[in-house]
């Protein structure tokens, strides 16, 4: 037996410490190798970091706090203050497990969907046809009959009722908040460019999604809008709850519809709702720069948004289309405005009806994981972000959100589930 000439370098909870590693050799051939044969592996230089580290420096640090003050924290805490941990090196290792994170997500979401059937988004409908029942659960007609009956409302029950967006039982949907959040992107070097002298600012995406049943929810983040899709499917399969109905609360945005509409078309119990705060967003922006001053402007929206509140979005661009000339300031803003209600009439829902049934009309839970993922900590002033650093730091934070972190730092390993 012999000791290693290099030892074996821990970054723990306690400290960066080394320790002497052995081998056993017979003759010319090594049968035994502590460094590797009972320890983790490790290349020249490097450090195996503990659970424990990881737990602080990681989940509770850099997930919260910038890497720097990050550092200087547990250095201070470890008493290591010159020979700690560098915070360079910490950024990369973070780094390193956001992306290890993100990859086992994709790799089980391919995993799912293939032993499942489901890897070709084409063929979902053979499939889903042939395992499911593929019908719409909806609220009884006498429930929904009531709660109209309950609204107080200038309209009548018929005109509530005519809205032929369907009502969700809630015991049987699966609610997805879908949306993108940026953040500033990195420039690779400090010279200034030309689009620098324009203005011209790069981001990053994330995809944030929300996905919640009445019993349990789990916050999904991609690269983009179709790895986004792909993880919800996949969920929903390893979640056996590929039979309920599927519900999307988007901000209206004509991109993210058509890929949710194109990747679950095969799926006839999906449905889209509009975001009723993104719809009076909307249309309150729109009017303040199309129409000539907020008197005219506060006078439509109290005609207008009374009618999208409870469904009539016929009447809406109705009011919208008769509106003197002479109280227009810009025709082209106003136009764009009855186009967007218009491309947006088969998700906007009689919001009256849904609140009396106590069903959801709005993403904001959605736009709060926005923030708790990414937004609180990507976004403070001066901070811009390579897309590698973004998506792995939002991947660790979606982890620690649903309560996974523990599981993969002990295990390698993502459950993956919601409640049944």
């Amino acid at each position: 037996m012999s000791c290693d000439p290099v030892p074996y370098k821990v970054d723990g909870e306690v400290g960066r410490f080394e320790f002497t590693t052995h081998s056993v050799a017979i003759g010319k051939r090594i049968e035994f190798r502590s460094s590797y044969d009972l320890f983790f592996g490790l290349q020249t230089n490097e450090y195996y970091r503990t659970i424990g580290f990881k737990d602080i420096a990681i989940v509770y640090g850099d997930t919260e706090k910038s890497y720097r003050k990050t550092t200087n924290l547990i250095n201070r805490i470890r008493y290591q203050q010159e020979n700690g941990t560098r915070f360079r090196t910490l950024q990369e290792n973070t780094e390193k497990e956001g992306l290890k994170v993100l990859d086992y997500i994709s790799e089980k979401a391919d995993s799912i969907l293939q032993k499942q059937g489901y890897a070709d988004p084409c063929q979902c409908e053979k499939t889903y046809d042939a395992c499911t029942i593929n019908e719409a659960t909806e609220l009884p007609i006498e429930q929904i009959a009531d709660a109209a009956s309950r609204i107080e409302s200038t309209f009548n029950i018929e005109n509530l009722l005519s809205n032929p967006l369907s009502y969700e039982d809630p015991e049987k949907t699966v609610n997805a908040s879908i949306d993108d959040v940026v953040v500033k992107k990195q420039k690779e070097t400090r010279e200034q460019t030309d689009e620098d002298a324009k203005g011209k600012r790069k981001y990053i995406h994330n995809t944030i999604v929300h996905v919640e049943t009445d019993k349990d929810k789990y916050v999904l983040n991609g690269k983009g809008t179709k790895d986004a899709l792909r993880y919800i499917l996949a969920l929903l399969l390893n979640s056996e709850l590929i039979g309920y109905r599927i519900q999307f609360f988007t901000d209206g945005h004509t991109a993210l519809n058509t890929s949710i509409l194109q990747y679950y078309k095969w799926h006839r119990n999906m449905h889209i709702i509009l975001d009723w705060f993104h719809l009076v967003k909307k249309c309150k922006e729109s009017l303040s720069m199309a129409m000539k001053g907020r008197v005219v402007r506060n006078d439509l929206l109290k005609q207008i948004m009374p009618c999208l509140w409870n469904g009539m979005t016929d009447k809406a661009i109705d009011i919208l289309k008769e509106v003197n000339s002479e109280l227009i300031k810009n025709r082209e803003l106003l136009d764009k405005l009855l186009a967007y209600l218009d491309r947006n009439r088969p998700y906007i829902p009689c919001y009256a009806i849904r609140k009396a049934l106590k069903l959801r009309n709005s993403s904001n839970i959605g736009e709060k994981m926005n923030d708790l993922v990414v937004s609180a900590r990507q976004k403070r002033n001066g901070m811009s972000w390579s897309k590698k650093g973004s998506v792995a730091l939002a991947s660790i934070t979606a982890a620690k959100r649903n309560n996974e972190i523990r599981r993969w730092l002990e295990k390698r390993e993502l459950e993956f589930k919601l409640a049944a």
